[in-house]
């Protein structure tokens, strides 16, 4: 057994296995998603989480979508992908998503499902892997360091509000 916090469940992390996702996970890995990556604490301009993220990846890039089980209970996953750039050698592993169950948080899981992703990453040869997090992240960002990500790279976006154009207001009037 693990010591927890005392809100979190005794559980024997034996019992836990990080294997491929399957099909029939996908619908368990995007109900924890959605408890995890809602618009109000993680609001996104590039990538949204919804069931077509969970489903895409899945298709797409099924040898780098895994999950975290715990007596048949899905309490963590990682989906990613393989980058391939045309006339070069180099590949990039992309960690998309990481999410595990919060009353099971620093158990170790997370850490786990990563490196569960890199052992894939490496065995198709990717010479890099990267992740992202919001600035403000700090949790995932101290996580990601202790990992052996570093070289952080900062990205502005930028949005812009169209509810208060003119064109805006009429066009929704006339709809």
């Amino acid at each position: 057994m693990v010591p927890t916090d005392s809100a979190a469940p005794a559980i024997d992390t034996e019992d836990l296995e990080i294997r491929e996702m399957r099909l029939e996970d996908i619908h368990r890995v995007f109900a924890l998603g959605e408890r995890l990556f809602t618009a109000d604490r993680w609001p996104s301009l590039y990538r949204t989480w919804d069931e077509y993220e969970v489903v895409g990846l899945f298709a797409s890039d099924g040898d780098f979508c895994f999950v975290a089980d715990l007596a048949d209970r899905i309490v963590g996953f990682a989906l990613g992908t393989l980058i391939e750039k045309r006339r070069s050698a180099w590949k990039y592993g992309y960690l998309l998503w990481l999410g595990t169950d919060p009353q099971l948080r620093r158990m170790g899981i997370a850490r786990q499902l990563v490196e569960q992703f890199t052992e894939q990453c490496i065995d198709e040869g990717a010479r890099m892997m990267m992740v992202d997090t919001a600035a403000e992240n700090e949790a995932a960002i101290r996580f990601f360091r202790r990992q052996g990500y570093g070289k952080s790279v900062q990205h502005v976006y930028m949005s812009k509000n169209l509810t208060s154009m003119p064109q805006y207001r009429r066009r929704r009037k006339d709809a």
